[in-house]
């Protein structure tokens, strides 16, 4: 089994919002490759189910993964494989990175980011 490192960050927040959310994950997963994983980051927010995710795996240049705010606001570059994909645990607070059938070279460390959905601004 090989150990995944799963990292987070955050992105700047419109000025009128008061809290700042913090995103908290488990350090590492481990997955056989074949196997399927979810990466979550879970959001401090009650008011979580009004942010946008984006995830990145870092680099140089950073590799952007995919956005997701909802089933019909998300977007995924064609370049990026179909066993990437996202969705969000509103029970949880929880913004969800799921890849099936996992490939040698998806063992990375992947970054989430929160922010609002450009028609917030």
């Amino acid at each position: 089994n090989t150990a995944w490192a799963a990292s987070i960050t955050l992105s700047l927040l419109p000025a009128d919002v008061q809290t700042q959310p913090v995103l908290t994950q488990e350090p590492s997963v481990s997955i056989a490759s074949g196997e399927s994983v979810t990466l979550k980051c879970v959001m401090s927010l009650a008011k979580f189910k009004d942010y946008c995710v984006d995830w990145y795996q870092p680099g140089s240049p950073l590799r952007y993964l995919l956005y997701y705010n909802s089933e019909v606001d998300k977007d995924k570059p064609s370049v990026i494989p179909d066993r990437f994909s996202a969705s969000k645990d509103l029970a949880s607070n929880a913004c969800v990175l799921t890849i099936a059938g996992v490939q040698a070279e998806d063992h990375a460390d992947y970054y989430c980011s929160v922010s609002y959905p450009i028609y917030y601004l």
